[in-house]
């Protein structure tokens, strides 16, 4: 693994552990057509086992949190778990609301078996429609005209007969009352007799539903007693006609909440794209008539949470966290178990208010809130109910060991994307560079990325250059080339900098040596791409009261763990060289043309350096760049974006020529997250870039200060110590 550099006593690293390449010859297929589309789950297994345990448990608050960074799966997996659990539920009641003629303000849910709804609702419709002939009917027939006709005239001939006497206005007046109660009871009797057998049917054939039955009755009753509302009497033309707008109808309608006429097996699925009040709980719509606003129970809208009763609802937890009143309306239905539209007179979607107040309906329902860890930490910390709620907590890996098993498992899921899409196919060796991409976006040549988003858009742009390319299948110089591209599009920042680099804007040394002068690595992110970003570290030592001054964090441009970091610094300083001796040194670290904030401890070791050098008045290396955090023993630990960091200084030293004594110095536990780029790989296998590792900071020392065997370490500290004593002296 380790070549011995004969001009240096720390080895370099082999070009061969750089980066990890996969043999295609070892998948034992040469296209993607020759394997299995992939149905199951490549790692999750932690995940896998909490979705199971989260839908299997009835009890109250166990929904799940699903939990992980966006594009790795997390919906895609639970709804194919969801699909095939739902098969084996039955399908969910429908839910209607009917008017309630005891109080028209309270809507009442009816529950009927699946596909009843629409079927109760089409057949109150028919007797709506029926009505107008049933009832013009009764009012045309003869023997209405006769009976009514033989009602005008007892009362004319009492109306004569009482012409003469005394108290003649008062008993008119008792004969019009009596005169309209006969007419209304003739109206009632002959209604009754058209209407009773028409409702009987219907009681028929909905008489195992008591609910129907009630309602039914009912109207039934309302008929007959308000039949006058529906006629319309001409004395000039003595036609009569019946109102078919009349409002009064309405009470007879059915308000189809959810109906599942046509869902045939299993619970429902319903995702949640937009989780507003309205679209969540209900949207309740309204008529204008005359500059007023009015509302029935028709007019009563479903919510997802309606939709999914029964079955299973999945939220973006980022969505339903903005919208605050749907968020409160969610957990109180999960807490009571009922579906509440309540009277809210202002929500961030609605600007009338709810002047119904419909029954409450029975809620079984998974929740499955999809979202970040950050998201949920926030959640849990903040909101009790959420703990409560949401016991289930699924939370998804974000990388998958490379082991032979979930190497072929990854091979068949590249299968399968392309087989989804309608992509080329691929041939190994195309399939082998994107499994050894994976590595790399997972910073680790030991794991792969779970971020399946990103293995899905790498296949479809390969597949782009080889359609460009007239090839019949994918190969690796396609996969290559979509992932330049990739970087070509998101990398003009990194042009700029560099180009600046070049032209000594920013100050790198990459030759020669300076005292009190390191070039150390860091990494900038911009949106979804990052790249090296080499910083120049000066250092300045003084005699003077015990201090050691970070310019970055005293000027409050350092972030806690930088600040950390230095502190760490001075306690190492103190460990080493100030056990028996106080301090008396003014020092001063500063990261150079840096205009932004610092965060981070991965430049410590060479922080630490170019102070050790001021002191030891010896040169740095400049060929060398250095990344490592040191603990207060002087041991080197690992540091984040390793690859990116090293590529950063190569990409420099490339632009001014290799020189072959240039290089990166990194923490050796983080040999294991190397998957560097090619072009470094052929550059160190030509002995023009090399990386060491090293693990403590006397290592970093020899090869970035100390150039010959005569001069050791040791001598190097007691150098140090010499310098400091001296100080010491002159303030004593």
């Amino acid at each position: 693994m380790i070549k011995k550099d004969f001009m240096k006593k720390i080895n370099f690293l082999n070009h061969k552990f750089m980066r990890r390449k996969l043999d295609a010859n070892k998948l034992n297929f040469k296209m993607t057509t020759e394997l299995k589309l992939l149905n199951e789950f490549i790692g999750q297994e932690r995940a896998l086992q909490a979705i199971s345990f989260g839908l299997e448990t009835k009890n109250q608050g166990f929904n799940l949190y699903a939990m992980g960074p966006p594009g790795i799966g997390k919906r895609s997996l639970i709804k194919i778990i969801l699909k095939e659990k739902s098969k084996k539920k039955n399908v969910p009641f429908d839910w209607c609301y009917i008017h309630n003629f005891e109080d028209p303000e309270k809507p009442i849910a009816l529950q009927l078996p699946p596909g009843l709804g629409v079927l109760l609702k089409e057949d109150m419709q028919i007797l709506i429609n029926n009505l107008s002939t049933s009832i013009l009917s009764v009012f045309e027939s003869d023997e209405y005209r006769n009976r009514l006709k033989n009602i005008l005239e007892d009362f004319n001939n009492r109306k004569n007969e009482v012409k003469d006497n005394t108290h003649t206005d008062f008993k008119i007046i008792q004969l019009y009352k009596k005169r309209h109660i006969n007419e209304k009871k003739l109206q009632l009797r002959m209604t009754a007799n058209v209407v009773k057998p028409i409702i009987k049917k219907l009681k028929d054939k909905y008489e195992k539903y008591k609910q129907v039955i009630k309602f039914l009755r009912a109207i039934e009753r309302d008929i007959i007693i308000n039949v006058g509302d529906f006629i319309k009497y001409d004395e000039s033309t003595n036609i009569i006609s019946f109102l078919i707008e009349n409002t009064h109808l309405i009470k007879y309608q059915v308000n189809v909440l959810v109906d599942h006429s046509k869902k045939k097996q299993g619970a429902p699925i319903i995702i949640e794209e937009n989780p507003s009040y309205s679209n969540l709980v209900c949207r309740v719509e309204y008529s204008s008539q005359l500059g007023t606003t009015s509302t029935n129970f028709t007019l009563i809208k479903p919510g997802s949470l309606h939709l999914a009763n029964g079955g299973y609802l999945i939220i973006e937890a980022r969505k339903l966290k903005k919208e605050k009143i749907a968020w409160e309306a969610l957990k109180r239905a999960l807490y009571t178990k009922k579906i509440t539209i309540e009277p809210i007179e202002h929500t961030s979607d609605t600007f009338n208010p709810i002047s119904v107040n419909p029954m409450p309906i029975p809620l079984n329902v998974k929740v499955v809130l999809l979202g970040t860890r950050r998201t949920y930490y926030s959640l849990s910390e903040h909101d009790p109910d959420f703990n409560e709620l949401f016991k289930v907590t699924v939370d998804f890996d974000e990388h998958i060991t490379r082991s032979k098993k979930n190497i072929n498992l990854y091979a068949r899921l590249i299968g399968t994307i392309a087989h989804k899409e309608n992509l080329k196919p691929l041939n190994a060796e195309a399939v082998a560079e994107i499994i050894d991409y994976s590595s790399r976006l997972a910073h680790d040549n030991q794991k792969l990325s779970a971020h399946i988003r990103s293995i899905y858009d790498l296949v479809i742009e390969s597949n782009y250059f080889a359609n460009k390319a007239t090839r019949k299948i994918i190969q690796v110089k396609d996969v290559k080339g979509a992932i330049k591209a990739q970087t070509y599009r998101l990398d003009r920042v990194r042009e700029l900098y560099y180009e600046e680099i070049e032209r000594h804007f920013v100050h790198i040394n990459t030759h020669g040596k300076t005292i009190g002068q390191i070039n150390c690595l860091s990494v900038l992110k911009i949106g979804r791409f990052s790249f090296g970003n080499p910083l120049r570290v000066t250092a300045t030592a003084r005699l003077g009261k015990t201090k050691m001054v970070d310019i970055q964090r005293e000027i409050d441009m350092a972030g806690p763990i930088h600040s950390k970091a230095g502190l760490t610094i001075i306690n190492f300083l103190g460990n080493r060289y100030g056990k028996n001796n106080l301090f008396s040194l003014h020092a001063s670290i500063s990261f150079e043309q840096v205009y932004g904030a610092v965060e981070g401890d991965s430049a410590s070791v060479g922080e630490v350096c170019a102070l050790l050098s001021v002191l030891a008045e010896m040169p740095i290396n400049q060929c060398l760049a250095v990344t490592g955090s040191l603990d207060q023993y002087g041991n080197v630990q690992t540091v984040g974006a390793v690859n990116e960091k090293i590529e950063g200084f190569f990409d420099i030293c490339l632009l001014r020529g290799l020189n072959g004594k240039q290089g990166v110095i990194i923490p050796a536990i983080n040999i294991n997250n190397l998957m560097l780029k090619e072009e470094v790989v052929k550059a160190a296998k030509a002995n023009q870039f090399f990386i060491y590792p090293i693990k403590t900071i006397d290592d970093a020392i020899q090869l970035l200060m100390i150039n010959d065997q005569n001069n050791k370490i040791k001598d190097f500290n007691e150098k140090i110590e010499k310098k400091l004593l001296s100080f010491s002296k002159k303030c004593s």
